[in-house]
């Protein structure tokens, strides 16, 4: 089964573990203790690899960890004693060969768990010749496993990447893929009953922590953390589980990126992709082309999301969906679309763009931003236009397509906005539509619509559009209580920037003069 960082593959690894060696020991009280569905099994040897831990370790390293931990799991620590010495240099499938042949060790009598299965291919893809040295271990590894069946009970194997070169695929024929099985694919993370069955009181503590009301707790950790979809034909989404603990555990510090900020964004076969001009490019052009709906690009089939790639090609679609920055959608069977899946990795895109392109922030725009707050009470629209104008000079890159699309710059100024003192969201909807940004304190809600000049559209009529967007579809209506400041913000593709702002009065005989980047 493969899964992106941070959505519970070594947790679920340590439930079988525990299942399968202890029983329903840990598991009193639960469904599987529980009714007709009982947990009846017998318990067994466990083997359990956690490839993680070799996946810089040289050739001979990976080979003693895989033959050292076989050893030791089946036999004891006194065999593995007696034998460690000679285990850097015998290859595992003759390990598991000789096993297989003793006569003491009953069929289906040991589980082997195998987690991250990909780590030491992913970690050398620009190491050639210790690549295929690696992978010929792995080989051997997985070859032995299939040549030693009758031992098994249960093998179970997660990663993140779906690497044809392992054998894993190749010499099992009656290894089960559940990557994207409709049945397993809300195995791992967070369902909706899930999070309101199991969390509901960590939720509602939350909401008292930052003042907010229950309901919309649920609906912002929705935009934020939820949306994963893993099959095409089962249409439910899952949230991701290590943000919505982080957020839970401690909700003071609001609703974080708590994915890409412990390096569940940044997976190693991923940043050595990107470090490839080519890739590079392919990563850009894809990072805009899921955000258009209709564009043709964004369609994967069923194939194309089970099929098994080289290590050192896999299609950065496909490893883009591998490791969290899209996710799917059902079109129609065996069709899926690909998206980004929530705010979290909307963000997460944007800092990995930033950091691949060694663009780093200014620390006195981020001391600035602090502030946002405090301006956005004080209606203090200059400082705000000027904050986002530097976010986008620190943050975009000459060559990038960013100021040819509104949703792109939005996006850019939203990761960059800390949640000290507000609430940020965006694409905000009501019944007339969606608004592009808005940012909430206690006493204040700022609603920004963005429009971008270009053919035929000047920076007046760019203006125009905001205005009439913002007051048509009543973008941000809010309770009494809370003052609403309403703007329209213009982008000028050719000067790279905010160019103009406008604050649009609920009395229209106040309207402020447009402002333009002078100010």
């Amino acid at each position: 089964m493969t899964r992106p960082r941070r959505f519970g593959k070594s947790l679920l690894v340590s439930t079988f573990e525990s299942l399968f060696s202890r029983g329903l020991a840990d598991f009193e009280g639960l469904d599987i203790d529980t009714g007709k569905n009982k947990w009846a099994d017998t318990t067994y040897k466990v083997v359990r690899f956690d490839l993680s831990v070799v996946a810089n370790s040289s050739p001979a390293d990976l080979r003693m960890y895989l033959n050292d931990t076989v050893i030791c799991g089946i036999y004891g620590n006194n065999h593995y004693l007696m034998t460690s010495g000679q285990n850097e240099t015998r290859e595992p499938g003759v390990i598991l060969d000789n096993i297989r042949d003793d006569k003491d060790i009953a069929d289906k009598s040991i589980v082997f768990l195998i987690d991250e299965y990909d780590s030491p291919v992913t970690h050398h893809l620009d190491r050639g010749q210790v690549l295929n040295e690696v992978s010929d271990i792995l080989d051997s590894f997985f070859a032995g496993i299939k040549s030693a069946e009758r031992i098994f009970r249960f093998v179970f194997v997660t990663g993140i990447t779906r690497i044809a070169r392992a054998s894993l695929f190749s010499l099992f024929n009656n290894i089960r893929d559940i990557s994207a099985d409709d049945d397993y694919a809300t195995l791992l993370g967070i369902t909706e009953n899930e999070l309101h069955r199991y969390f509901d009181p960590y939720v509602r503590n939350a909401a008292a922590v930052l003042g907010m009301s229950v309901s919309d707790v649920y609906a912002k950790m929705k935009n934020v953390y939820n949306g994963f979809q893993f099959s095409i034909g089962n249409e439910e989404t899952v949230y991701n589980p290590w943000s919505v603990l982080s957020f839970l555990s401690n909700p003071k510090n609001g609703f974080r990126n708590y994915w890409y900020s412990t390096s569940g964004g940044t997976p190693t076969a991923l940043l050595r992709y990107l470090e490839n001009a080519d890739s590079l490019e392919i990563f850009n052009k894809l990072s805009d082309s899921v955000k258009e709906e209709e564009n043709r690009d964004n369609i994967v089939t069923f194939n194309e999301i089970t099929a098994k790639s080289e290590s050192w090609q896999i299609p950065m679609k496909m490893l883009l969906l591998q490791t969290g920055y899209f996710t799917l959608r059902n079109v129609s069977f065996p069709y899926g679309k690909i998206v980004v899946p929530n705010e979290e990795v909307a963000e997460s895109l944007i800092r990995l763009s930033l950091d691949v392109h060694n663009l780093k922030s200014d620390p006195f725009t981020d001391i600035e931003l602090l502030n946002l707050e405090k301006l956005t009470d004080s209606k203090d629209i200059p400082a705000v236009f000027r904050l986002f104008n530097a976010i986008l000079c620190e943050n975009v890159s000459s060559n990038s397509p960013a100021f040819n699309n509104e949703n792109s710059i939005r996006d850019i100024i939203y990761a960059r906005i800390p949640e000290k003192g507000i609430l940020k969201s965006k694409e905000m909807n009501n019944c007339h539509g969606y608004s592009d940004l808005e940012i909430k304190t206690k006493a204040t809600k700022l609603v920004i619509e963005f429009k971008r000049m270009r053919d035929g559209v000047s920076q007046k009529a760019a203006m125009r559009e905001a205005l009439h967007q913002l007051t048509t579809h009543e973008y941000g209506a809010t309770p009494a209580e809370t003052e609403i400041i309403r703007v329209g913000m213009v982008i000028s593709p050719e000067e790279r920037c905010i160019k103009a702002y406008e604050i649009l009065e609920e009395n229209p005989d106040k309207s402020e003069q447009a402002r333009d980047s002078s100010v």
